[in-house]
């Protein structure tokens, strides 16, 4: 049974055909009709012809002689012509009509001329012949007509339309669907059953046949793929599997390579560390010995002598410096600290400790200065001093005989440009570009007249742009060097009343472990020079006794001491109950590589004094604020080093405006973040705590950022279970962190 769908193809079709055959219909009709009419037309055309030939000579004879009955009669048998309504004529003695005498329907009036030609004389016209054909009967008789042909026109285009409809069905519809419904099924997955078509075979492939052919192909294609998709998994897989087992022997190959290098790294370091001790120590005797003597009263031969044997080990601590400053900067462990200093000062200070060596060059020196220079800078003068003295240094050490020019100009904002300028032996153009790389010089040549290490250029260039500056030069061989640095140093404050302040510094009780007695007399020396009570101990045993006994201000502590190190002597002093239990302790030590120092203060020591003792840095390590009241082990929760730097370059007003912001953080999240650990709420916790423990740890609260980067590693990690067990320690941290909190803020307002 051939069913019509709203929206079939079959439907349509039909509706085309029925359209096509009504228009075919109607277009045929009009034609046949048209050919019907002009038939007709050319019938009463031929009658009319008839009249004129066969009737007109008969009526002017009839009329000539007057014969009315006889005209009569000839004009009845005119009104017998078909289609023939009426016929009048008219003559001066005649008025005759035939026919009926108002027809209805539409006429078409034929009117004929009777002239006759009498035997003698010329022709005579008689009168007139009106002829009506009636068109009403004409357009009867074609509507009939072409009404019956529509009919059966219509009537046989109907049945081919339907009988063209279901063959469509039976060639194309059907199979179509059953096409269609094959589709779905290779859709759904369904894709092992093939396509059947209800279908005569024939020898020679029709359309249908191409296209279900073309969808089983596609089927067994689709089979082939997914075949050939599981081959390429399983190999994959394989693959991973030796790709996965292949990454874990590398990974076990570059754990064993990355202890190794850390094995390397330490030895290094402690190499280093070993290196500053064991020349530093002896090292620190020579120069504070000689620091000492430069007091007392000696001959000009003795000063110079004494002169001499200062610079000499000036000398040979500034090759030790340099050689592991440099190492630390290799190692990413060297940090600028801004402090307040004059920049017109500094630059006469270097240019005052190389004048010497000027002079003895035959090199003169000169300094021009910005009148705009603002009084006082605040950045890493330490940084800018260090630089100076290697340009200055360079600049006098291949300059024989001639001059060495500094200037320092105020560029835009608070940018300057220092720019040392020599006319000395010049640099080759092809060495400009890597001479501020390390242990290059200008060449052999000069290497081997002048020596150095070739590291001072590469020091200076990795400090300018630790800074944000930068840095080059300006050379031509035998003409002359100009080395220039720009750097951005606003406007700072006054240092001099502060350090007037610390040369009137109260006296303190001091504490001095020392093992090496002439390290011992030379910061004894120190220390008395100024005014302070200093007690001296030769080991931690001894230093233990003491601090017994007695209370200091301050405990000097060596690090390298025989048997109990300084180290494990500050916790032990920090753990017990004695008088010096919160007493301000620092280091004396010649390892000052910011991972050494770092364990120095975990282990409860305030900072570190580098050997050999200076008096200026002594002086300004003493004039610190005192150290603060902390409960026993909340000090090595506290970067006090960082929290005094933020002091010096934020101001102590800003730095309690941030702990107290701290402070009111960690008592608002609290509660959340230990009802997220006791949940094992991993989310929530993750959130917390890397909020938190960067927060603190901006603040040099480094404990408790510790214990909150543990909780943020267990609850990425999603270990619920984990994140239960650091509850009781995270709250632990967390309130000691408040305490230390509120003690800071208290007693900035003391």
């Amino acid at each position: 049974m051939i069913r019509l769908r709203a929206d079939g193809l079959l439907r349509r079709l039909l509706l085309f055909i029925l359209l096509f055959s009504l228009c075919f219909t109607v277009l045929a009709s009009a034609v046949q009709l048209y050919f019907e009419y002009r038939r007709e037309m050319r019938d009463i055309d031929a009658r009319m012809e008839l009249i004129r030939a066969g009737y007109l000579a008969s009526l002017e004879r009839s009329l000539w002689d007057l014969d009315q009955e006889q005209l009569n009669v000839q004009l009845r048998g005119l009104v017998d012509f078909s289609d023939v309504a009426r016929v009048r004529l008219d003559s001066s003695d005649f008025q005759l009509l035939q026919g009926q005498a108002e027809p209805a329907g539409p006429l078409r009036v034929e009117r004929f001329a009777l002239d006759f030609q009498p035997p003698s004389g010329p022709p005579r016209h008689l009168g007139e012949l009106e002829v009506s054909i009636d068109l009403g009967a004409v357009h009867q008789r074609l509507f009939a007509t072409g009404l019956t042909s529509l009919l059966w026109m219509s009537v046989f285009l109907c049945g081919l339309a339907v009988a063209l409809s279901g063959l469509f069905y039976r060639l194309v519809t059907r199979h179509l669907q059953v096409m269609a419904e094959f589709a779905r099924r290779v859709a759904a997955g369904q894709w092992q059953e093939p396509l059947r078509l209800d279908k005569r075979r024939s020898p020679r492939a029709d359309e249908i046949d191409t296209v279900a052919h073309a969808l089983d192909d596609m089927r067994q294609a689709i089979l082939s793929d997914i075949e050939r998709r599981e081959q390429d998994r399983l190999a994959l897989q394989d693959k991973r599997d030796e790709l996965q087992a292949m990454v874990e022997r590398r990974t076990e190959s570059l754990a064993r390579a990355k202890d190794e290098a850390e094995a390397a790294n330490l030895a290094k370091s402690r190499f280093l560390a070993t290196m500053s001790h064991e020349l530093r120590t002896p090292l620190n005797g020579i120069l504070g010995m000689a620091e000492l003597l430069r007091t007392s009263s000696f001959d000009t031969l003795g000063r110079k002598r004494l002169e001499a044997l200062y610079k000499a080990g000036e000398g040979l601590s500034s090759i030790l410096n340099e050689v592991l400053f440099f190492a630390r900067l290799e190692e990413g462990e060297s940090h600028p600290e801004p402090v307040d200093f004059a920049l017109r000062q500094l630059c006469n200070e270097v240019l005052t400790l190389l004048e010497p060596r000027a002079t003895a060059n035959g090199t003169e020196l000169d300094c021009h200065i910005d009148a705009r220079l603002a009084p006082h800078q605040f950045g890493a003068e330490q940084y800018l001093r260090q630089v100076l003295s290697n340009l200055l240094a360079n600049a006098i050490k291949f300059t024989e005989g001639g001059r060495v020019s500094l200037e320092v100009r105020v560029l835009q904002g608070q940018w300057l440009r220092v720019q040392v300028s020599d006319d000395g032996i010049g640099i080759a153009p092809a060495m400009q570009a890597r001479i501020f790389e390390r242990f290059t010089q200008a060449s052999e040549t000069v290497a081997r007249r002048y020596g150095g290490t070739g590291l001072g250029l590469a020091i200076c260039k990795h400090l300018i742009e630790r800074l944000g500056g930068r840095i080059g030069v300006d050379s031509r061989e035998g003409q002359g060097s100009c080395f220039w640095f720009e750097v951005e140093l606003p406007a700072g404050h006054d240092v001099a009343a502060e350090s007037a302040s610390q040369g009137l510094s109260p006296a303190l009780e001091i504490l001095v472990v020392e093992d090496v007695a002439l390290n011992r007399e030379v910061a004894g020396g120190l220390l008395e020079r100024d005014g302070h009570r200093v007690s001296f101990a030769e080991d931690a045993a001894q230093a233990l006794a003491v601090c017994a006994q007695r209370r200091f201000d301050l405990l000097l502590l060596d690090v390298h001491l025989p048997g109990m190190s300084g180290v494990e002597l500050c916790r032990q002093l920090r753990a017990g109950a004695g008088p010096n239990r919160q007493t301000r302790i620092l280091a004396l030590t010649a390892g000052v590589q910011p991972a050494v120092v770092r364990g120095y203060l975990e282990a409860g020591m305030q900072g570190v004094l580098a050997k050999p003792l200076r008096l200026d840095r002594l002086r300004r390590a003493l004039a610190q604020a005192e150290p603060l009241v902390l409960e026993p082990g909340a000090h090595a929760a506290l970067d006090l080093a960082l929290l005094q730097t933020h002091r010096q370059l934020l101001g102590e007003q800003k730095v309690q405006g941030l702990l107290a912001t701290l402070r009111q953080s960690l008592e608002a999240q609290r509660g959340a973040l230990l009802d997220a650990l006791h949940l094992g709420d991993c989310t929530q916790a993750a959130d917390l705590a890397h909020r938190l423990a960067g927060s603190s740890d901006s603040l040099g609260l480094s404990g408790l950022a510790t214990a909150l980067r543990q909780v943020e590693q267990a609850a990425v990690a999603l270990d619920s279970q984990a994140l239960q067990a650091l509850a009781d320690s995270t709250r632990t941290a967390l309130d000691a962190a408040l305490i230390l909190l509120e003690q800071l803020i208290q007693s900035a307002r003391t």
